[in-house]
C-alpha cells in the first residue's frame, strides 16, 4: 500500500513536470498567455534547474528530518505551484508557480530511495526500484495521450487546478500511510558531513556513472526525433511512434530488470553490461534504416532502464556508512539532473561543428566510460555473495 500511494505520486508529480509538452496544450498555452519560444523553453526548463542548486539540500532535509516529512514536503511544493498556475494570467507568476513545482522534482528521488530502502531492507529492493523508476515512462505516456483528451474538455487551467487536488489528497495518504527509518530506528553513529560523502570515491563513480547516463538518456529524448528524419530517413508518422516506443519500452524493462537484480544479487555485473550494449546501440544510431531503427530504440530503452536501477539497486550495497545514504543519493541524482542539463546543449554543438557521426561516437565513448567506471564494484559484490 505504502509502494503504491509512493509511486502514484511519483507519477503525478511526472505528469506535472511535463504538462506542457510539444502537443495541443503547449500551443494553448503560449496563445493565452502570448509568449515567445524564448519564453516557452524557459518555462519547461526551469522545472529541472532547480534540483542542480536543490538535490544536496534535499540529502540533508531527509537526514534531519527524515524521508516521509521531505515526501510530504514534495506534494505540498507540486500543490502550491500548481495552485498558483491555476490562479495566474502572466508569464512572471507562471515561472514563479514553476519554481515553486521544480523543488518537488528535487526532493522525490532523495526520498523515495531512502523509502524504498527502509521498506524493503530484507528483501524486493531491487523489484521496487525497478517499478518505481518507470513512473517518468507512465508520466509521459499520460500526458500524451491522456492530458490533451482533458484539456479538450475541460480547459487548461483546469489541468493545473484538478493537479493541485490530486497533489493535496496524495499529501494526506503519504501522512497517513508513510514510516522511515528516522522514526523506527535509532542511528548512533556520529553523522557524517556532506563533505565526507563528495569525498568518497565510491559515491562520486556512481553519481558520475549516472551522470553519463542522463547525458545520454536526455540527448536522445530530445534528438531522436532529428535524428530519425534526417540520419535514419523516417517518415512522420514512423519518427513519431519510435519516439513514442522510446519512453514506453523502458516500462516493462524497468519491471524485468527488477526480476533480474533479485535474482542474481548482482545490480553492478548487470549495470555494467548495460552500459556496454548501450555504448552498442549509440554507435549503431545512425547505421540503421527501416525497421531496424526500432530494434536500436528498444535496446537504447532498455539498456537506460536497466542501468538507472541497478546504479540505484547498488548503492546500499557499497555505500558501507549506513548514515552516509542519504547524501550519497543526494550526490548522486544531482550529477543526474547535470547530466539531463549539459547533455543537449553539448551534443547540439558536436553535431553543428561536426556531425551526427562523431556525436554518437563520443555518446559511445562516454557509455563505456559508465562501464569501467562501475566495473571494480563487481569484486566488492562477489565478495558479499
Amino acid at each position: 500500500m505504502k509502494f503504491t500511494v509512493l509511486y502514484i505520486g511519483a507519477i503525478v508529480l511526472s505528469i506535472s513536470q511535463m504538462k506542457i509538452s510539444p502537443t495541443a496544450i503547449r500551443e494553448a498555452f503560449i496563445s493565452t498567455l502570448g509568449l515567445t519560444p524564448l519564453e516557452v523553453s524557459i518555462y519547461v526548463s526551469v522545472f529541472a534547474f532547480a534540483p542542480v542548486f536543490l538535490a544536496l539540500p534535499g540529502g540533508s532535509l531527509v537526514k534531519r528530518f527524515g524521508a516521509k516529512k521531505v515526501s510530504i514536503l514534495v506534494m505540498i511544493a507540486l500543490f502550491i505551484g500548481n495552485l498558483l498556475g491555476y490562479y495566474s494570467h502572466s508569464f512572471p507568476l507562471m515561472l514563479i508557480a514553476r519554481i515553486i513545482e521544480g523543488v518537488s522534482f528535487s526532493f522525490i528521488m532523495v526520498s523515495s530511495m531512502m523509502l524504498l530502502t527502509h521498506w524493503f531492507k530484507e528483501k524486493g529492493h531491487g523489484l521496487a526500484v525497478g517499478i518505481f523508476v518507470t513512473f517518468s515512462a507512465l508520466g509521459y505516456a499520460i500526458v500524451i495521450y491522456v492530458l490533451p483528451v482533458l484539456y479538450e474538455r475541460y480547459g487548461l487551467s483546469n489541468i493545473y487546478l484538478y493537479l493541485a487536488i490530486v497533489s493535496a489528497v496524495i499529501a494526506v495518504f503519504y501522512a497517513l500511510l508513510f514510516d522511515d527509518a528516522s522514526e523506527s530506528e535509532t542511528i548512533t553513529a556520529s553523522q557524517p558531513s556532506l563533505l565526507a560523502t563528495l569525498k568518497n570515491g565510491t559515491v562520486l563513480k556512481l553519481a558520475l556513472a549516472m551522470a553519463i547516463l542522463s547525458f545520454i538518456l536526455f540527448t536522445f529524448l530530445d534528438s531522436y526525433p532529428t535524428l530519425f528524419k534526417e540520419v535514419n530517413k523516417l517518415s512522420l508518422e514512423e519518427s513519431s511512434l519510435n519516439a513514442i516506443l522510446f519512453g514506453l519500452a523502458g516500462i516493462p524493462a524497468g519491471i524485468f530488470i527488477g526480476f533480474l537484480i533479485e535474482k542474481t544479487k548482482r545490480p553492478i555485473l548487470i549495470g555494467v553490461y548495460s552500459f556496454l550494449f548501450m555504448a552498442l546501440a549509440c554507435f549503431m544510431a545512425d547505421r540503421l534504416l527501416g525497421l531496424a531503427v526500432v530494434i536500436q530504440v528498444v535496446l537504447l530503452t532498455t539498456c537506460i532502464s536497466f542501468a538507472s536501477t541497478c546504479i540505484v539497486s547498488a548503492v546500499p550495497k557499497v555505500i558501507k556508512e549506513q548514515n552516509q545514504l542519504e547524501d550519497s543519493f543526494a550526490v548522486i541524482y544531482l550529477f543526474y539532473y547535470i547530466g539531463a542539463l549539459i547533455g543537449i546543449p553539448i551534443v547540439s554543438s558536436i553535431v553543428s561543428f561536426g556531425s551526427w557521426g562523431v556525436a554518437l561516437l563520443f555518446l559511445t565513448a562516454l557509455a563505456l566510460v559508465a562501464a569501467l567506471l562501475l566495473t571494480p564494484f563487481t569484486k566488492i559484490e562477489k565478495q558479499d555473495i
